[in-house]
């Protein structure tokens, strides 16, 4: 689920912002080391609260109603919605190389209509989709990494570098787009309530999930720089596509462009499958219309559908993919860190819980994460003040409207 815009789009991006290999290897050994840690907390709260809805149920039982419903509606206007914005984004950036015209806003507004259209027809639909272009993407993902590592020169590791944005302003930037690369990790725990005995294996599939992928990243990343010297990755667009060009001629670099686009289609799909989900369990719980808690005969709830196309619609219409991630990591890196924090206070307060998978190393593994979401979320604050209080401000308002929902009982949007 989680492979997509992230490792396509953000390599040259973060070769800019630290213009060093090893400091780009370094950014995404910390992205992978914090997704796993991560991972583990959430397996055990999934575990312990096999519900449909993912972060929010935990926050909720953790924090309370007014938690719950910050960390729903921020997960789902701004962590999925941004998210499948940014990769709508990419998808009508790479359609334009194949195209060589197009203009990118209208193209990503088309591929969010089309994206609706496809899960409209319901969940059996989406699943066989999701399956089949999941073991493409992966298949893809390592051909391009085996070629780029047999065939490179390892030319990025012999440069001596170039002055980038640098200092911490460059590492927030940087970690901005590795976390963006990561996200998603915990989709699964969205669909609780679908998967068979998820006592058990939704600890499986988290932890194997966040492992698997950070190796195919490390890989990727490597045949990165195989074949190219950071100054050569900066500002790419595609770095997969200029990385296989380098080596095998061009036509290569436009089958990784083909490529990429089912990657990328394959992740999006993945936006649509989890959003309508989280919206389906606010307003089980009564932090929504609920007329979002429908389901249809085929599966779908159709009006979190409605909600969630349009959104990402609206969002994907700018055309700013820098601007999408960096958002949405600072709100959604917030609101985990105030997630993961109510694995304690869920232990504290709900020992009755049946948790069929527990932390290992508790409570050092916790405080460690939690130390590190406290740490680089300071970062990213102090370096970029306009963008925090843009996103204070969201988070505030998502508050007040929370305390006043759940202060009156009542049902809103």
């Amino acid at each position: 689920m989680v492979i997509g815009a992230g490792i396509l789009r953000t390599p040259g991006l973060i070769a800019g912002y630290l213009g060093d290999a090893w400091l780009i290897l370094a950014v995404w050994v910390l992205g992978g080391i914090v997704a796993s840690l991560s991972t583990i907390l959430l397996a055990e709260m999934a575990a312990a609260l096999p519900e449909a809805g993912g972060k929010y149920v935990y926050a909720r039982e953790a924090w309370g109603p007014v938690m719950g419903f910050v960390a729903g509606w921020s997960e789902l206007l701004v962590g999925r919605g941004f998210s499948g914005a940014s990769k709508a984004v990419v998808i009508a950036e790479y359609i334009r190389i194949l195209a060589g015209k197009g203009s990118v806003p209208i193209l990503a507004g088309a591929v969010a209509l089309a994206f609706f259209f496809l899960h409209a027809r319901g969940l059996k639909a989406s699943i066989v989709f999701q399956n089949v272009t999941t073991s493409l993407k992966v298949l893809v993902v390592c051909i391009i990494a085996a070629a780029g590592i047999w065939a490179g020169d390892m030319e990025g590791f012999g440069s001596d570098g170039f002055l980038a944005g640098g200092g911490l302003l460059g590492f927030a930037l940087a970690y901005q787009a590795v976390a963006f690369a990561y996200y998603g990790w915990e989709d699964a725990a969205k669909m609780a309530e679908e998967i068979q005995d998820p006592g058990r294996s939704l600890p499986k599939i988290l932890l194997g999930g966040a492992v698997v992928v950070a190796a195919l990243y490390l890989l990727m990343n490597l045949a990165f720089l195989a074949a190219l010297t950071p100054a050569e990755m900066a500002g790419s667009q595609l770095v997969a596509r200029d990385a296989i060009a380098g080596v095998f001629g061009s036509a290569a670099g436009t089958l990784v462009v083909v490529a990429s686009l089912l990657i990328l289609i394959s992740s999006l799909n993945v936006n649509f499958l989890g959003m309508p989900r989280v919206a389906f369990g606010l307003a089980n719980h009564g932090l929504a219309f609920k007329a979002l808690g429908r389901v249809d005969e085929r599966g779908t709830p159709r009006n979190a559908l409605y909600l969630v196309s349009a959104w990402i619609g609206v969002l994907a219409v700018t055309g700013q993919f820098e601007l999408l991630i960096r958002f949405m990591m600072l709100v959604a890196i917030t609101v985990d860190t105030i997630v993961l924090m109510g694995y304690f206070r869920l232990r504290r307060n709900h020992p009755e819980l049946h948790r069929p998978f527990s932390v290992p190393g508790h409570p050092w593994i916790p405080a460690l994460t939690i130390v590190l979401y406290i740490a680089i979320l300071g970062i990213i604050v102090g370096t970029q003040p306009t963008l925090a209080l843009g996103g204070g401000l969201m988070l505030v308002g998502l508050a007040v409207a929370g305390w006043i929902v759940t202060r009156k009982d009542q049902v809103v949007a």
